[in-house]
């Protein structure tokens, strides 16, 4: 037994009377401190004896870890498995966890804020994906408020390609909701798989533009798609055409037309999927800001690799505000042209150069996928040069200005040799 549980021990056999007399004491003027030990104090009560019996956990906090780096690893789980009653008749000394009306099975996913647990829905008898927020009755106004934002925005959305919620709700001080099950991984654990196959690619992109759509003719902005955030039904075996994506993570989700936003400063994101304007950190993002997520999702699946990817996640900013991205067929040469120059569209540093919806992103990669001829067409030398003019005009200046000087010096030096 460690300090900690002896200390724990010893303070909860006093009287409450006792333990908020010793805690006045023991923790005068920090009220952060206390709530800690009083939440520890409740962990502690509520754990009882680990090899007893089973267990009702009153919040996550208590809950054993897994290894890091292990993904749905937690010590001795009672799992669902393949049969029903395994998780209905769990074997005699197994560890039964429950959060409410949720027996949880493993954790599947953890973030820098949520948590995700496969858990079974006891009234229903269903097994579900729940997310609670990692930091447990102490989360902050800020971590609740982005947590019921994204459970806000997924709610009112009803796309067969968008994760759906069947449950929000909060149970002794710990906020949750609980989804769909998607049990067949996330895009970035399959993304080797799509390397050489862009009929599949545009296929992906384009169910997930659809998806994408819906949110944004319902006022949602993702700002943070990436392939992390895509989960695709199926088996690990299943070929890559059928795999089914859907859109998960809305936890950076912001409204852009009526209603309550949330409030956040700074850049949000992830770097190598964010848009110029995001990585600028501009509050006015529009619906190209996710156009320009898709592109580089799809860019990595045709290349292996995203748009920008630095070896900082400032260098990766940099790069997404200064760079223009390799074409795709000069890194994979068997890159159809179409499918270039429509990923290339997507990525343009100007939001009005690129798709004017998602939906429109979709219907080019359509044309594409039925040998049409798609809408994008390819940027120039010439116009490319511009923009990196615009961007740079310190640097353009200043080239204008040496090619002239070399131009009137050859001049001069023509005049000598006449």
């Amino acid at each position: 037994m460690t300090e900690e549980s002896v200390f724990l021990a010893a303070l909860e056999k006093q009287t409450t009377a006792e333990q908020a007399a010793y805690l006045d004491e023991a923790c005068a003027g920090e009220a952060a401190l206390r709530q800690r030990v009083e939440a520890l104090l409740k962990a502690h009560a509520a754990a009882g004896s680990f090899l007893d019996e089973p267990i009702v956990l009153p919040d996550t906090k208590v809950f054993d870890q897994p290894d890091a780096g292990a993904q749905g690893a937690a010590a001795e789980p009672v799992t669902l498995g393949a049969e029903e009653a395994a998780a209905t008749n769990p074997p005699p000394g197994a560890r039964v966890r429950y959060f409410g009306d949720y027996e949880i099975l493993e954790e599947i996913a953890r973030g820098g804020m949520g948590v995700v647990y496969k858990a079974r829905q006891v009234s229903l008898n269903r097994v579900v994906a729940l997310k609670m927020i990692l930091a447990g009755q102490l989360a902050s106004e800020a971590e609740v408020q982005r947590f019921r934002a994204e459970a806000e925005a997924v709610a009112n959305l009803d796309h067969p390609h968008i994760v759906p919620i069947y449950e929000v709700g909060k149970h002794e001080g710990q906020h949750y909701f609980s989804m769909k099950l998607i049990e067949g991984g996330n895009l970035h654990r399959h993304l080797p798989r799509y390397l050489g196959d862009p009929r599949a690619a545009a296929g992906l992109v384009a169910t997930v533009a659809r998806a994408v759509h819906h949110a944004h003719q319902r006022g949602v902005l993702h700002r943070d798609l990436k392939p992390a955030n895509i989960l695709l039904a199926g088996e690990l075996d299943t070929p890559v055409r059928q795999l089914t994506p859907h859109v998960a993570d809305l936890g950076l989700a912001k409204r852009v037309q009526g209603g309550a936003s949330l409030t956040q400063s700074g850049i949000v994101g992830t770097p190598s999927y964010m848009a110029p304007e995001q990585a600028a950190a501009r509050k006015d993002l529009t619906v190209a800001a996710d156009v320009y997520s898709l592109g580089a999702i799809l860019y990595e699946l045709l290349t292996g690799r995203p748009p920008f990817n630095g070896p900082t996640p400032l260098d990766t900013l940099m790069q997404v505000l200064e760079n223009e991205p390799v074409p795709p067929r000069q890194l994979q040469p068997k890159t159809p042209r179409d499918l270039e120059t429509i990923c290339l569209k997507c990525l343009q540093k100007e939001p009005a150069k690129r798709y004017a919806s998602a939906e429109a992103l979709a219907e080019d990669l359509q044309r594409y996928l039925e040998g049409r001829p798609i809408v994008a067409r390819p940027v120039g030398g010439l116009e490319r040069a511009v923009a990196w003019a615009r961007r740079n005009p310190a640097v353009a200046a200043l080239t204008a200005s040496l090619a002239l000087l070399l131009l009137a010096l050859s001049a001069v030096a023509g005049g000598f040799a006449a």
